[in-house]
């Protein structure tokens, strides 16, 4: 694989954080395409490693993501304007949508698009969620993968744990899992 040049990576960054809505999750699932099985630029359990990573880290955890995924195909330059390609268009796009909805929030339609719009960001979210697992289920690592999500969404669902504490339990359950000889 030739690593890709630094003004395609840049735009590549730019394209799916201007053009995409819905967060970092569907930021993911767009550089997953793009990056994994478009281009071949990584695998899909690498790519799902990084973004595990990413998800330790405070705050935005998509720019996280963005710089570690360009650190690893073109460095630090790279890494530097992965971020600033990801995140300065779409805070600007953020911008003018809002100063757009305070204009016409009062309008009954543009409260039913945008409950249109939460509904297909969870497809969005789903599919990311499929593409990062996917590799463990063609491994057919089904009861692993069942214990980990399960616990993980009643854990969250509940309120029982923090995020933190249940990618730790995630953790120390996977390595379990894998000693016990769990697929």
């Amino acid at each position: 694989m030739e690593a890709p040049r630094l003004g395609a990576l840049t735009a590549l960054f730019f394209r799916s954080g201007s053009l995409t809505l819905g967060g970092g999750t569907t930021i993911q699932a767009v550089l997953h395409l793009e990056l994994v099985e478009r281009r071949g630029w990584l695998s899909s359990p690498e790519f799902g490693l990084i973004y595990g990573l990413a998800r330790f880290t405070p705050g935005t955890n998509i720019l996280a993501c963005s710089a570690a995924l360009a650190w690893r195909l073109g460095g630090w330059p790279a890494a530097v304007a992965a971020v600033v390609a990801v995140s300065l268009p779409a805070s600007f796009l953020i911008l003018a949508l809002l100063d757009g909805y305070e204009r016409v929030r009062a309008v009954a339609w543009v409260g039913q698009a945008i409950s249109g719009a939460l509904v297909a960001v969870v497809a969005l979210i789903a599919v990311s969620s499929w593409k990062l697992v996917q590799p463990y289920a063609a491994k057919r690592r089904w009861v692993r993968i069942a214990l980990l999500t399960g616990g993980a969404y009643a854990a969250l669902a509940t309120g029982w744990l923090s995020p933190i504490a249940i990618l730790a339990v995630a953790i120390v359950g996977g390595l379990v899992l894998d000693r016990l000889g769990v697929a």
